[in-house]
């Protein structure tokens, strides 16, 4: 398809446009929305000489293990009202990713507006996020919280530092700092709560949304934390929120079960039933990654125990959407491939090895421990005889992935 760099001089009233229709501008708050876009790796489609379609994208980087491999993430979709069903946001979006594994991308994220959408090209469902809507006087403290210092728009810089200085586990991801800023700036119920150590550095910190409603809710936007102390520091300091607000929102933290911090949780939610601040909880899938580059992420992957070989018969629908001007066309096609301490992948075919035949959203999802392969063989494009099947259950036992930021 036809496609451009996003041009702000001649661009940027256009685009302002599509983010007006679609509902993504509160107002005239354009600072956050211009600086994502110029400081992003955008391109754009045009209809009739004006943009009416664009995809922003950003490099930072996905925890794997104990590795890093460099994220693709995808955001900013985005189509005007007169550009609809002509199948821009698709081929755009393919584009995009095409462009950023040119550019390097070894694995692709984003966040999803409907599921399906995006597994046209490739994206596999990420993990199940819990989210707690709760009165924060509920939540169980160990000690005291000091004192915390405010935290504004202002120090963006500083916060976003503290989140890249996060306790990180497996499937966390970092991304630009004009992310984080974007996100601050977004409206004017923001606002951030932290502590500084004696060099001057953010060392924990939440960040929330709601300011300016007396019984709230309030919406925990992140908690970035590097200790087990500090995550208690933090804890505490929501807990002291509760003499006021009612009711906050906030994800369930990586390697945490929260329910596990609650008091009462069942009577709360049984006695809000209905009412304004009810407490409840849900979950939902709303984020999706791909691999990018097949060698380079198992290159970086390490599993104890014994080691597998297989043929995999990968197909990735993403081809659909691209044409021939492009250097990169996914990775579909056959491979052989180890599993163990030391894995890779390689091109081609071994009549003596057992075959898996699956998408790249499925083997995506396998390989990032999201789901195993006995479960994936039930509901995905995924299939293999029962002993390889068996054999990659007891071979893949990652820890649940949790990017740990908003795409």
């Amino acid at each position: 398809m036809k496609f451009r760099n996003y041009d702000p001089k001649k661009d940027k009233n256009a685009v302002r446009r599509i983010w007006e229709e679609t509902g993504w501008i509160e107002g005239k708050n354009y600072e956050p929305m211009d600086s994502q876009i110029e400081n992003g790796r955008t391109i754009v489609a045009d209809l009739k000489g004006e943009p009416e379609c664009l995809v922003v994208s950003a490099f930072g980087d996905l925890k794997y293990q104990e590795e890093f491999l460099k994220l693709s993430m995808v955001g900013g979709v985005t189509t005007s009202f007169i550009a609809r069903k002509q199948n821009l946001a698709g081929r755009l979006t393919a584009t995009k990713i095409a462009l950023d594994a040119l550019d390097g991308g070894e694995v692709c994220g984003l966040g999803i507006f409907e599921q399906g959408f995006y597994n046209r090209l490739g994206f596999g469902n990420g993990t199940m996020e819990h989210i707690f809507r709760i009165a924060p006087s509920i939540l169980k403290i160990k000690g005291k919280h000091r004192v915390p210092s405010r935290l504004t728009k202002d120090d963006w810089e500083k916060v976003h530092q503290s989140r890249v200085n996060r306790l990180r586990i497996h499937g966390s991801c970092v991304v630009p700092s004009e992310y984080t800023k974007a996100e601050m700036f977004w409206g004017e119920s923001g606002f951030g709560l932290g502590y500084f150590d004696k060099n001057g550095n953010l060392t924990h910190h939440f960040w929330a949304t709601g300011k300016g409603k007396e019984n709230g809710p309030l919406r925990i936007e992140w908690l970035a934390y590097q200790t087990k102390e500090q995550f208690w520091e933090l804890i505490s300091l929501l807990q002291s929120l509760g003499d006021q607000i009612h009711l906050i929102s906030i994800d369930e933290p990586p390697n945490i079960q929260f329910q596990d911090l609650l008091e009462n949780p069942f009577a709360m939610k049984n006695m809000t039933y209905k009412a304004t601040f009810a407490n409840r909880f849900n979950t939902i899938s709303y984020w999706q990654m791909r691999i990018l580059d097949l060698e380079k992420c198992l290159a970086k992957t390490h599993f104890s125990g014994k080691g597998l070989k297989f043929n995999l018969s990968l197909k990735d629908p993403i081809e659909r959407f691209l044409g021939s001007d492009l250097a990169w066309n996914g990775i579909s096609g056959d491979y052989v491939v180890e599993l163990g301490e030391e894995s890779k992948a390689k091109k081609g075919t071994d009549k003596k090895l057992p075959i898996l035949k699956t998408s790249v959203g499925a083997f995506t999802r396998l390989w990032l421990g999201i789901l195993p392969a006995s479960g994936l063989a039930f509901t995905d494009s995924f299939s293999a005889d029962e002993k390889l099947i068996k054999d990659l259950d007891n071979l893949i036992k990652l820890p649940i992935p949790k990017p740990d930021w908003q795409f």
